[in-house]
């Protein structure tokens, strides 16, 4: 029997900070003003763009500091570091998203599951929670039913589909 080697922790501290995004007046700050509050506690504001709670914690060695980010409706992940892997995770109501490099990848409440490159909806991939697979593509767009019975697959010059009753291949 092989004992597995301990595991280093990878965070060593953490401390709550308040980011002032205006200042008294209303007037937008180029940097937030940071505080510590003396009780630990923050509230959390309806306006994040005005004030925002978050924690950092201070990475370990090669960690890589992350900030939690604390809204009312969600609450954000962040990290500088690309070469760790993700770089951003979102929490709320709906779903959970995770940022690695330029792709979202997003978990909805539902079991559906959605794949998009740099926001733009002309490269997304979807995993419905029945199963379904669709896949829109620059050069494609791609259907698969959960059950696998039927896909197709549509570019600009060709359609092609497998279904209950055959094979379909046409050009458009």
């Amino acid at each position: 029997m092989t004992i597995p080697a301990r595991i280093k922790s990878a965070w060593k501290s953490a401390q709550l900070l308040i980011a002032f995004h205006r200042d008294r007046h209303g007037t937008q700050r180029n940097e937030p003003r940071l505080w510590r509050p003396n009780d630990a506690c923050a509230g959390l504001p309806d306006d994040p763009k005005q004030k925002e709670a978050f924690v950092v914690l201070r990475g370990d060695g090669d960690a890589g500091d992350v900030q939690i980010r604390m809204h009312p409706d969600k609450i954000i992940l962040r990290r500088d570091d690309e070469a760790l892997g993700w770089t951003g995770i979102q929490a709320d109501h709906h779903g959970v998203s995770v940022l690695v490099g330029t792709v979202w990848i997003t978990v909805q409440g539902d079991g559906s599951i959605r794949r998009q490159v740099d926001g733009n909806a002309d490269d997304t991939s979807w995993m419905e929670a029945d199963g379904s697979f669709i896949r829109i593509a620059p050069d494609a767009q791609i259907v698969v039913t959960g059950d696998g019975a039927r896909l197709s697959r549509r570019t600009e010059r060709q359609l092609d589909a497998i279904t209950e009753d055959g094979v379909v291949s046409r050009r458009r």
